[in-house]
């Protein structure tokens, strides 16, 4: 959101004294089907880490629609971002995919080229990882970035305290815009369903930029923000115990990311959020990731790939 907020410190009384008893938290192996989570709509995911030298969590997931659903509300429920959702999806109407349709959830992921510490959060592909201290667990969560007039900054940072029931002050920014939509904003919004910022804020070591929840879950998955990073309500609630102050965050932008799940190679492309699409970058990355392990690339599949934007894991 790019705002300031009126600070006041997260109460640690309210943090569970378990953390792994978190409400919210489906927890998976590396191979999780979400189909045998669909009771718990909207999780988070919980995943082993890979293994050493491996880089593939997840799995695709189909899920067959009913008569009044979208894929606005599929994503909601299933606690994945919209734009991925409808990427994963190139051939189903977004608002009336029909009775029957069988969607991919897109919740299978290359970890992105990070160090895996902390919060990892790729903007190329609406979505933050969270890294246990432990090194043994890895969660994550769909996010809504910056929008295009407002991107969110590529930068290595850290958690400096987390907020409840946050007050926001708009920027002279977003003051302006709102004043040129007919909707002017006061100087400062209070804590409740107005609040943009939702219920729930953790703020970074970079002024003015938050991971915050929402009180419009429909951004999440989408370029929303004055570069903030948005999540779903329910989802805040499971990361701000974790993200404790000091916490490592880095913001990347990886539209292409290559990675092994054993002797496979796996390629996983988006668009780029706030530059061209460089397809070079993607056959860098393969070349380099075959440096070291042998595998024979179908070179065909890659030129496929970087042609048809899914953002699903694909093996070459």
């Amino acid at each position: 959101m790019g705002a300031v907020l009126a600070v006041r410190t997260f109460a640690l009384s309210l943090l569970p004294k378990n953390l792994l008893s978190l409400p919210r938290l489906a927890s998976c192996g590396a191979t999780c089907v979400l189909a045998t989570l669909l009771p718990m709509l909207a999780d988070a995911a919980s995943y082993s880490m890979p293994a050493e030298g491996d880089d593939v969590i997840g799995a695709v997931t189909p899920v067959t629609l009913k008569y009044e659903d979208t894929l606005a509300s599929v994503a909601e429920a299933y606690g994945v971002g919209y734009r991925e959702l409808v990427d994963a999806n190139p051939d189903v109407d977004p608002w009336l995919p029909g009775e029957g349709t069988v969607v991919q959830l897109p919740t299978a992921y290359v970890l992105p080229p990070a160090p895996r510490e902390g919060v990892v959060i790729n903007v190329a592909e609406y979505r933050l990882y969270y890294f246990t201290p432990d090194k043994k667990r890895v969660i994550t969560f769909p996010v809504g970035v910056g929008r295009m007039d407002f991107p969110t900054p590529q930068v290595r940072t850290k958690v400096v305290t987390r907020i409840e029931n946050p007050s926001w002050t708009p920027t002279e920014a977003a003051r302006r815009e709102h004043a040129e939509m007919g909707d002017p904003l006061p100087h400062v919004v209070p804590p409740g369903p107005e609040n943009p910022l939702g219920h729930l804020a953790i703020q970074l070591a970079l002024p003015g930029y938050f991971i915050h929840g929402t009180n419009k879950p429909f951004g999440v998955g989408q370029m929303v923000s004055h570069g903030c990073i948005r999540l779903y309500p329910q989802h805040i609630e499971t990361l701000v115990p974790y993200a404790a102050n000091g916490t490592p965050v880095a913001i990347v932008n990886e539209p292409f990311k290559v990675g092994w799940q054993g002797d496979a190679l796996y390629a996983e492309a988006h668009r780029n959020l706030y530059g061209p699409m460089k397809r070079t970058d993607l056959v860098r990355k393969i070349i380099q990731a075959t440096s070291s392990r042998a595998v024979q690339v179908d070179w065909q599949r890659v030129d496929g790939l970087g042609n048809n934007l899914t953002g699903v894991p694909v093996r070459l």
